[in-house]
């Protein structure tokens, strides 16, 4: 396009002027108006009022009847801003409002102009661009060309260069100049003459085309950082390892899908939150800032962070930050989870310390062993040498032989307990259970151990119920468990100490509480005494004897009989006891002999109860089932604490064996539920469960259960039970 040097050659049309200096942008556009003047034409200023005031100076200096031409209607300025108010509507012009506005005042200009022309000058566009509107300066400059086409109207627009700086705006530009007739360059370019205007067209067409290389180079440079920077955003969003970006405030700005999911928080829930919200520990947010803002990277610095559940999470963080003309622009962390190899080490350690506690436990038996064993082996020694030196003294041999006697039976004792130890440990012990008499258990019981006590003046008290008390039980073990408690009684109550026995029934099941006002138990040895190889902590000081599995073996014991034995004290200096609870069975009871010929009996022939049976595994109740109807019962069975309830108001059990771990509602809840049922207050409950420590007996005690089985269920011992009136 050529560049026009003087507004002569082409009065008519529609010219643009780009300036650098405003002083320029007056003395061009006053010397464009003035030519207009003097042939007659009339002339329409809209410009800002610093440039129509420019011009008008430009103008008076130029010619003196510019008055005359005001007041002949040949000199109209106009506002720029309130006129483009008048006819703009949002972001575009408005063609019949600018037709109104502009229209009728170039109409006016040429019905008073001799000549019957209108020259204008407007920078209105120009206010367009410069409010960031370059499509309604483009579409403004299209009006005043339509306006042009149906008036005699020379148009003269000017736009400041500087607002076409950059490339962004190469295209509004070329879209402005393509609306325009003629264009002129910026004073830098319009000042000079032909020749020097050619080589400056051709300096700034080789700057162009070096400029277009360079464009290009750049938005292939652009485009291919683009693409990477996609690339490495999917995948940090996919790595498998959490990752987040924090600023130098502390606030999260950005974190990965693996590390939301880590955490159980959506990125709304995350992102521009404090990283200190989620740290369990405050001070190791602050030693990790600190340390990144002294330029350090951070390698599995350890720490811990709060889940939205709740839960805490283990975590290795690998940190850096980053840094730009040495200002700290945020880190980024890489977080991985190491809560599982956490606990690992924490029971790896647990395991470690259990182990090296066993280790003391076996050196500290194997040394009470050899003391134990060359107690007895020294009398009996020494009764050997004395009876040899003393062959024909009768009384030597005697006293000789009964000591010989005492001491192999109790080498025998403790044989016969590693011996036990061995079995419980390969659960090869097994029961001889009879009907027996719980009063003559005991009575022989504290005969064996009564020698001990009267050796060392204690006072012994023995409290029987005035009913008999039978049990289904192996006699000979029952009486190993209570001589182990009155021997352990004995050996830590000092001399002239008290010691007792208390037997009473509760709740259909024997108590036999062994109690003493000896050194009594702190409380941390309350359920570590009854491990293997463990004694009391003073019997190290002390040294009473024993090989610590008594206490061991007696526990195993009981719970084979279905009960359970627990260990009280009030601590140090206040005595213990050591209770027995086990179920008992009914005065009514039959003999092993007539249980025989029950089972074998025609169902007609036995008691027949209604018996519900609430047990999720289903084989485990069809089983149990199965076996009660051949024994004549009525039995229901369902599998879900919510059916329980249902079915036992309707059918009102007699009886109802409950297991505990159900999938909906636990035992101890349906049990507690049938108990507010008035109907059910007088069913007898029994729990069927795979946990027997007397925390649990406790709680089954607590819901309302009458009984407490271990699973698997003796069955022998649950007909005994089925015989008790509901």
């Amino acid at each position: 396009m050529p560049v026009e040097t003087s507004t002569e050659s082409d009065p008519s049309g529609h010219v643009v002027q780009f300036y650098e200096d405003a002083g320029f942008l007056a003395a061009w556009v006053s010397r464009f108006l003035a030519e207009g003047l003097q042939a007659g034409e009339a002339i329409l200023v809209v410009a800002s009022e610093e440039h129509r005031n420019a011009v008008e100076i430009h103008l008076r200096s130029r010619m003196a009847e510019l008055d005359l031409a005001a007041v002949e209607g040949r000199y109209l300025s106009l506002d720029a801003g309130e006129t483009l108010a008048r006819f703009m509507a949002g972001r575009e012009a408005d063609a019949d409002l600018f037709e109104s506005v502009l229209g009728t005042a170039v109409a006016n200009g040429v019905a008073a102009a001799p000549s019957r022309r209108v020259r204008a000058f407007g920078e209105m566009v120009a206010l367009l661009c410069d409010g960031g509107n370059a499509a309604g300066a483009i579409s403004l400059e299209r009006l005043w060309n339509r306006l042009a086409s149906a008036q005699p109207l020379s148009l003269f627009c000017a736009y400041p260069m500087a607002l076409f700086q950059g490339e962004a705006q190469a295209a509004p530009f070329g879209a402005i100049c393509a609306e325009h007739s003629s264009v002129i360059p910026s004073e830098t370019f319009a000042a000079l003459d032909a020749p020097a205007q050619r080589r400056a067209i051709a300096l700034l067409q080789q700057k162009a085309s070096s400029l277009d290389v360079e464009v290009d180079h750049r938005r292939k440079a652009e485009k291919t950082l683009s693409r990477r920077e996609k690339e490495l955003t999917e995948l940090l969003e996919g790595a498998a390892e959490g990752i987040h970006r924090v600023g130098r405030d502390g606030r999260i700005l950005w974190a990965n899908k693996a590390e939301l999911d880590l955490l159980g928080y959506s990125a709304d829930e995350y992102v521009g939150r404090k990283i200190s919200d989620f740290h369990v520990d405050a001070t190791a947010v602050e030693t990790i800032l600190r340390r990144l803002l002294r330029r350090e990277t951070l390698y599995d610095e350890p720490a811990r962070l709060r889940c939205k559940d709740g839960s805490i999470k283990h975590v290795r963080i690998h940190t850096n930050a980053l840094w730009e003309d040495g200002r700290f622009l945020y880190t980024h962390c890489f977080t991985r989870d190491v809560s599982d190899r956490v606990a690992l080490e924490d029971a790896l350690r647990q395991k470690l310390a259990q182990l090296a506690e066993a280790d003391r436990h076996k050196d500290e038996f194997l040394a009470m062993l050899g003391h134990e064993l060359r107690n007895p082996l020294s009398p009996i020694v020494t009764a050997v040498q004395m009876m040899r030196m003393r062959e024909d003294d009768r009384d030597v041999s005697t006293r000789s032989l009964d000591v010989i006697e005492r001491q192999t039976k109790h080498l025998s004792r403790l044989v016969d307990d590693l011996l036990d130890v061995s079995r419980i440990t390969h659960g090869t012990i097994s029961l001889r259970e009879e009907t027996v008499s719980l009063a003559g258990i005991v009575e022989a019981a504290v005969e064996q151990a009564r020698r001990s006590m009267e050796e060392r003046g204690h006072q012994f008290t023995l409290r029987l119920p005035p009913d008999p008390i039978t049990l289904w039980a192996d006699p000979a073990r029952l009486e190993q468990v209570l001589v182990n408690l009155l021997g352990n009684a004995a050996k830590y109550t000092p001399m002239g100490g008290r010691i007792s026995v208390d037997v009473r029934v509760n709740r259909g099941e024997v108590e036999i509480a062994v109690r003493d006002n000896g050194i009594g138990l702190p409380p941390e040895a309350r359920d570590g005494i009854f491990e293997l190889f463990v004694r009391s902590p003073d019997s190290r000081t002390n040294d009473p004897g024993g090989l610590g599995v008594g206490l061991t073996l007696a526990r195993r014991i009981v719970e084979l009989h279905g009960g359970c034995l627990e260990a009280r004290s009030e601590g140090r200096g206040r005595g213990s006891s050591f209770v027995v609870r086990l179920p008992a069975r009914s005065s009514l009871s039959l003999s092993p002999d007539s249980r025989r010929v029950r089972a074998d009996a025609s169902p007609a022939e036995g008691l027949r109860r209604r018996i519900l049976v609430v047990d999720d595994n289903v084989d485990a109740a069809e089983g149990l089932s199965d076996f009660l109807r051949a024994h004549g019962h009525s039995v229901r069975t369902v599998h879900e604490g919510a059916s329980a309830i249902e079915v036992a108001a309707i059918v009102r059990p007699e009886i109802v064996l409950l297991d505990i771990g159900l999938p909906d509602i636990d035992g101890y809840e349906v049990a507690r539920r049938l108990r507010e049922d008035g109907h059910l207050r007088r069913s007898l409950l029994i729990a069927l469960t795979g946990y027997g420590q007397p925390r649990d007996r406790e709680r089954s005690r607590e819901a309302g259960f009458d009984h407490h089985l271990v699973k698997p269920v003796d069955l022998a011992r649950l007909e005994s039970l089925l015989e008790l009136p509901s």
